[in-house]
């Protein structure tokens, strides 16, 4: 399961919020006892001083941002940076995207609809996760394309191509992605131990074809 930031509830409670909430709700309570058009006023302002002190504990549980960041600037900046930070690795995941698939154009659609999710559905700050996030979705993507269409295998596939798709997963991932142990199982959903079998597997494989393996 691909995870998301979580959203932690008490980046938005600080005590001036909930004493300015407090007042617009006491203002609130207020105007219903007064008679008349007179009760609009503390209604009105109550209001008011309730949505300060709400929308910006909002702000700062989704985005993960500081309270002193405009919400306009703030989604604006976040939007950007998840930008930057795909253009500034877009190699890097199109080479990861590339091996896992070993078809550049199949690499190339699954790439854009996994980073198209994952601008879609992040939130909080543009962290080292965003990264990690985006080859979970891939590899779910490529599974889940795998499953329906079963990808054609060339005539003469190279080393990496030939490997079972969980071991090929996993030393893409390791090798070239440079996720540690740990962060590979999570992402596919697996133990510790089974990825590091798969990767040892894959390396025997890899020193057979190569004549150095053992006799």
């Amino acid at each position: 399961m691909c995870d998301l930031p979580k959203r932690r509830l008490l980046n938005g409670i600080r005590p001036w919020r909930v004493v300015v909430a407090v007042v617009g709700l006491a203002a609130i309570a207020a105007g219903w006892v007064v008679p008349g058009l007179l009760s609009a006023v503390p209604i009105g302002a109550g209001s008011l001083v309730l949505l300060a002190a709400v929308l910006p504990a909002l702000r700062d549980i989704e985005l993960g941002l500081p309270g002193d960041i405009k919400f306009s600037a703030a989604l604006s900046g976040r939007e950007q940076g998840i930008t930057d930070v795909f253009e500034q690795q877009r190699g890097d995941l199109q080479l990861c995207a590339q091996l896992l698939c070993g078809d550049p154009e199949q690499a190339k659609t699954l790439l854009e609809a996994a980073w198209a999710r994952t601008a879609e559905v992040w939130r909080g700050p543009v962290t080292p996760q965003l990264r990690l996030y985006t080859l979970c979705v891939l590899v779910h993507l490529l599974e889940t394309s795998e499953r329906w269409t079963p990808a054609k295998k060339p005539k003469h596939p190279s080393r990496l191509a030939a490997l079972p798709a969980g071991e090929r997963v996993a030393v893409v991932l390791h090798d070239f992605a440079s996720l540690t142990v740990a962060e590979i199982a999570g992402l596919t959903e697996s133990t510790t131990a089974a990825v590091t079998d798969r990767l040892r597997a894959a390396n025997e494989k890899a020193q057979l074809a190569l004549g150095s393996g053992p006799s």
